[in-house]
């Protein structure tokens, strides 16, 4: 593929093809090299989580380069097993050495890549991962302590409450206030202020925040920029 075919392809401006290939090839070649033999469990944990986290970075970076929908919705499979492998870790360590596999009221970019992760699945037409990966947060702190959250497992798991309370105000508080609209144009206004904003409003909270800025033709820290929650919720509900 040539450089200017890349830059048809590709679904956000900032991604070069040098920067993308070298650095989902340096990821899957260690990834390849990983081994769990003669570890303890928490290093154990921690490979597995690596692992899971290694393969959703080359989702967001298959993604942002513009490779086929069908192609990475195949791949989510994967992406839900290496996180399921991290939970089934965890679940072997002693009580004092656990933590919930997604800490989401601490880390703004873990909470978005779980709510990502979910929107993925949706958007792609993997409805049958949404309750497995409801699951990987089943008995921890964060098991249905989100309104965003809940408001989209609702669609699939329709046994799950509505909340009045979530994890990040800003810049959650206008999608919920957009799809809490009265109509289908206040839902329309409302989404589009929340896409038009997100960014911006995410800026000290978000340690993804100009990673665009830090791309080197050796790697890139940069997977793009996805507020996928909006485009869900637009699905979801319908909004023009």
């Amino acid at each position: 593929m040539s450089n200017l075919d890349f830059r048809k392809k590709r679904r956000q401006i900032y991604l070069d093809e040098e920067s993308y290939r070298n650095t989902v090839a340096q990821i899957e070649s260690e990834n390849s090299e990983s081994t769990i033999v003669g570890l303890s469990q928490e290093d154990v944990c921690l490979n597995r989580e690596m692992n899971a986290f290694d393969h959703w970075v080359i989702f967001r970076l298959k993604y942002t380069a513009g490779e086929s929908l069908t192609e990475l919705a195949n791949s989510l499979d994967k992406i839900v097993i290496s996180y399921e492998e991290y939970v089934d870790a965890l679940n072997e360590l002693p009580d004092d050495k656990y933590h919930a596999p997604f800490i989401m009221n601490d880390l703004f970019d873990t909470y978005v890549d779980y709510l990502n992760l979910l929107c993925a699945a949706i958007l792609l037409r993997r409805e049958d991962l949404v309750e497995r990966i409801c699951a990987l947060n089943e008995g921890t702190d964060f098991e249905q302590a989100d309104a965003v959250l809940e408001e989209l497992f609702q669609f699939f798991l329709p046994d799950h409450p509505s909340l009045d309370y979530w994890f990040w105000d800003k810049p959650y508080r206008k999608l919920l206030d957009a799809i809490d609209s009265d109509t289908p144009a206040e839902r329309e206004q409302g989404m589009k202020s929340y896409v038009k904003t997100w960014y911006s409003d995410v800026k000290g909270i978000a340690h993804f925040w100009g990673k665009h800025q830090q791309i080197k033709p050796e790697y890139t820290p940069y997977y793009g920029y996805w507020a996928m929650c909006a485009a869900a919720f637009t699905y979801l509900y319908n909004i023009d």
